[in-house]
């Protein structure tokens, strides 16, 4: 067996496999032996019929095939294993499935099939990338806390544990309020357009405008009807999706269940008491502006890590495979998945909300999936020349971690693979490493 390999572009390689017929030959029998032990062919016992009874039963084509599924199994691994030990692939491995085509195939002749396989590409970084790093670094900015952010803080835990309390007076914006409703058009009651029981702070909701206006003045018991005009834009939430109805009058009728005041308590040491270990409600002050501190940093740090890659990525020479990008784009479809889960929202709403098939989405993010792959791959570069490399109990230590937000961590191993979990503890340990160099290199 031989084999030659040929370069592709965008980070692709062909590799053309030949196995003359005196290797081949072997795996002629052996399809022939394997087909007559499935087939009937009369006179004979599975596995025993000979050659010239097989290929006259499903002819020679059919053990031809087998011979070629055969050979392919059996020599692929050689070949991998051969071109792996070979530059640049030592340190640039293949991703994906590759490509297997058969060639040649015939009686009595060589064997020869091709392999066409995408790998991690060769990166050129920029040779000044550690300066690239030091000049970006200035545009790093002091964080700052402002008073009125403590105290919006604080409204918001205030509001958070405010007690509803039961009023008898009409309805005012602020009010928690309960209600039942229903919508038509033409007539007709519309899917979506009906609750019962719905309970929602009034001004701070995602109806159509002017729907929470109308309820406004309504007391407890109270029935109402109006007639409410739909936006070009409807809101997904809060009634539903209604876009079908843009522009189209929804007669509406309202029953208020009830009017509730809410009462925020006092900000005093006895509230700050029940929040945690707080004596006073100056250390609740402290603790908020500390948080509030942490969390600017981190953003400013994370800011400064993304402008220093991509600014090393831009200047770095890459010949981006495409499987690269198709995967990144997927990672993106899944995390705007989750993202929309997260909001209560059901995706095909969104999709519906936003006016975008998935192949439009996905086709917007060619450009944002292509920087994120050449950052990546940047930093893995970084890593490799520093020759930064987490240690195993590093890696050990994140799987664990990881496996313990399962409830049931043993059951989790099962189900995923240890060695690309590993594989991704690894890069992302990797990758930090690398970003806390570019933070300090001089």
């Amino acid at each position: 067996m031989n084999f030659t390999t040929q370069k592709l572009p965008k980070s692709q390689i062909e590799i053309l496999v030949t196995l003359p017929f005196s290797e081949f030959e072997p795996h002629v029998k052996k399809a022939a032996a394997l087909i007559s032990e499935t087939a009937k062919i009369e006179g004979f016992r599975p596995g025993k019929a000979p050659y010239t009874q097989v290929k006259d039963t499903v002819g020679e084509h059919a053990i031809y095939e087998r011979a070629a599924e055969e050979a392919v199994r059996h020599t692929w691994a050689e070949v991998i294993r051969d071109v792996l030990d070979a530059e640049p692939f030592k340190t640039h491995p293949f991703i994906g499935r590759p490509d297997i085509t058969v060639t040649k195939l015939a009686p009595d002749n060589e064997f020869i099939y091709k392999v066409t396989a995408s790998y991690v590409p060769e990166v050129k970084l920029p040779d000044d990338y550690a300066t690239i790093a030091k000049r970006v670094r200035k545009d790093k900015k002091e964080v700052s806390v402002e008073d009125e952010e403590v105290q919006k803080t604080l409204d918001w835990i205030r509001e958070s544990r405010s007690d509803l309390i039961a009023v008898e007076r009409t309805a005012a914006l602020g009010d928690a309020v309960e209600i039942d409703f229903e919508m038509r058009h033409g007539g007709v009651k519309i899917e979506s357009g009906e609750a019962k029981n719905h309970s929602f702070i009034l001004g701070k909701a995602k109806f159509i405008p002017g729907f929470e206006d109308a309820l406004v003045g309504m007391a407890t018991g109270e029935e109402k009807t109006f007639t409410l005009v739909v936006p070009s834009d409807p809101p997904a939430g809060g009634v539903g999706h209604l876009k079908e109805f843009a522009g189209k009058a929804l007669d509406t009728k309202v029953s208020m269940r009830s009017v509730k005041e809410r009462k925020m308590p006092d900000l005093d040491e006895e509230f700050v008491k029940t929040l945690g270990a707080f004596d006073s409600v100056d250390a609740l002050k402290k603790n908020i502006h500390e948080g509030i501190a942490e969390e600017k940093k981190e953003k400013e740090k994370q800011r400064i890590r993304i402008m220093i890659v991509d600014e090393i990525a831009k200047g770095s020479e890459m010949d981006v495979p495409d499987i690269l990008i198709a995967s990144e784009i997927e990672k993106m479809l899944m995390e705007i998945k989750s993202g929309v889960e997260q909001m209560g929202m059901q995706f095909e709403d969104y999709l519906q909300h936003i006016k975008k098939t998935i192949e439009e989405l996905k086709s917007g993010w060619q450009d944002e999936a292509m920087r994120r792959v050449r950052t990546a791959l940047a930093l893995r570069e970084i890593g490799y020349r520093e020759k930064i490399e987490p240690a195993p109990e590093e890696v050990e230590e994140a799987v664990q971690k990881y496996l313990r937000q399962f409830p049931a961590p043993e059951e989790a191993e099962k189900t995923i693979n240890p060695d690309d979990l590993a594989d991704h503890a690894r890069g992302v340990l990797r990758n930090e490493k690398v970003f806390e160099f570019l933070e300090h290199v001089e």
